[in-house]
């Protein structure tokens, strides 16, 4: 399975959302594109698309293979998706996709929430 691991991240090319969404239709699963210019334009549109559930995700409580993990803290989201106990995402730091075990993922954050 290629996650991409290893590719350049940037926020204005090729941001954590792009990812799960590039990353699930390769393998067949449709996710809604947002065009986001700025990282506080990025947040406010997670934050309002998840409460509305009319994007074609639905919140779940058990993981599964391909799942969305939005991560929360303060007012800022990240996500990535889920495969086998770990987390593929866009790290800010690394400036790469990466692969990290889910617990060590969702450590830094207040919550989290899995979207299939």
């Amino acid at each position: 399975m290629d996650f991409l691991i290893g590719t350049p991240y940037s926020f204005r090319d090729f941001n954590c959302w792009d990812y799960v969404a590039k990353v699930r239709k390769d393998n067949g699963i449709d996710t809604k594109l947002f065009n986001v210019k700025s990282l506080h334009g990025a947040f406010k549109l997670i934050r309002e698309q998840t409460q509305k559930l009319d994007h074609g995700l639905t919140i779940v409580n058990t993981k599964q293979n391909f799942d969305i993990v939005i991560a929360k803290k303060d007012d800022e989201y990240h996500c990535g998706l889920y495969f086998d106990g770990y987390v593929v995402h866009c790290s800010r730091q690394l400036k790469q996709v990466v692969k990290e075990k889910f617990a060590d993922f969702i450590k830094p954050y207040e919550s989290y929430t899995l979207w299939r």
